[in-house]
């Protein structure tokens, strides 16, 4: 073989392996792009959800190696209607709506909450309508989101004024309907959440009085699937819950620069935010104190003939594992 023959030989050759180098590299992403598909979470547009917005903001799902998007949704109910018509993987939702889906949907599970606030849900009334009780209710016309914290909140504040046998009329609308039909004076109170509460009081002509009491009722938002969505989706779960944990511990290192990103993404002035922001507290948890608030819920919509008559098992709604993974990793790492 002459040395131009070698030459062209072991160029063909080289030639040969980096293609071959180049084929299987393109096999592996492409594989590795197919096993890792976009995570979708049906996301509240509330500063409730500020562990989420931080969370994309710094890139901290792309650092536990998932691509996530968030879907925006107002309110809990809205985002777990995503979650069951398959739009999406995960949803933030209020321990009241994952009560009420419950006796739906039996494959609902319980992540982890991220937040809770005693403080976050409002009953509003107008002064110049001469509402300045619980009492000045009778015969009127009272605004609630179905199936939510709005609702058990409402009963909540009857029961411990001991006026449950009150005559009043109970009005469903959605979130976004409740402020509107208060300042036209189609309803004459609203249980509404935040930030909601700021936007009625700042808009409305009149003087705004809140009949509600404050720690009557611990809100908590939790973060949501199915059961063959989390099996799906493996480690993914609790690297979501990883990534959420990591944004907490910035939001409480950094709490005016968080402040500042969140109502730049949600669009709200910063007086709005800093309104509520005091009430949350931020945490990941899955405990006895929130198996607690469901049962009892669970009870009161029974009782109130919401639901059908067999309360479901919530210690096998949690899916307690990601959670302890994701808290495992955290020790490992430290």
């Amino acid at each position: 073989m002459g040395k131009s023959q070698k030459i062209a030989f072991w160029g063909g050759l080289a030639f040969v392996i980096i293609a071959g180098f180049v084929m299987v590299g393109t096999f592996l992403n492409q594989e590795s792009d197919r096993a890792r598909r976009s995570v979708k979470i049906a996301v509240s547009q509330t500063p409730l959800s500020a562990p989420f917005l931080i969370a994309q903001n710094n890139k901290l799902f792309q650092k536990q190696g998932i691509d996530v998007s968030l879907i925006p949704c107002f309110g809990g109910v809205a985002c777990a209607k995503s979650l069951f018509d398959g739009q999406v993987d995960f949803a933030t939702a209020s321990e009241s709506v994952v009560m009420f889906q419950s006796f739906k949907h039996d494959d609902i599970r319980l992540i982890a909450s991220f937040v809770e606030s005693d403080n976050d849900l409002k009953l509003l009334a107008l002064k110049n309508q001469n509402i300045h009780s619980i009492q000045d209710l009778y015969g009127k016309r009272v605004g609630v989101i179905k199936a939510s914290a709005s609702e058990f909140y409402l009963d909540s504040i009857l029961i411990a004024n001991n006026v449950t046998d009150m005559a009043y009329t109970k009005v469903y609308l959605p979130p976004q309907e409740l402020m509107n039909s208060l300042l036209s004076y189609q309803l004459d109170a609203i249980s509404i959440w935040e930030p909601y509460g700021y936007k009625t009081t700042i808009s409305s002509a009149s003087d705004v009085t809140n009949l509600g009491l404050q720690g009557i009722y611990q809100l908590s938002f939790n973060l949501i699937s199915r059961q063959q969505l989390i099996a799906e989706l493996g480690d993914e779960t609790h690297k979501v819950l990883s990534a959420l944990d990591e944004a907490i511990s910035w939001i409480q290192a950094h709490p005016e620069e968080a402040r500042a990103i969140i109502a730049r993404q949600l669009d709200v002035p910063a007086n709005q935010l800093k309104w509520s922001w005091d009430d949350y507290v931020f945490r990941l948890s899955l405990g006895n104190a929130l198996l607690t608030n469901l049962q009892l819920q669970a009870r009161w919509a029974i009782e109130k003939q919401l639901v059908p008559n067999q309360q479901p098992d919530y210690r096998s709604i949690f899916a307690s594992k990601p959670f302890e993974d994701a808290l495992d990793i955290k020790v490992k790492t430290r």
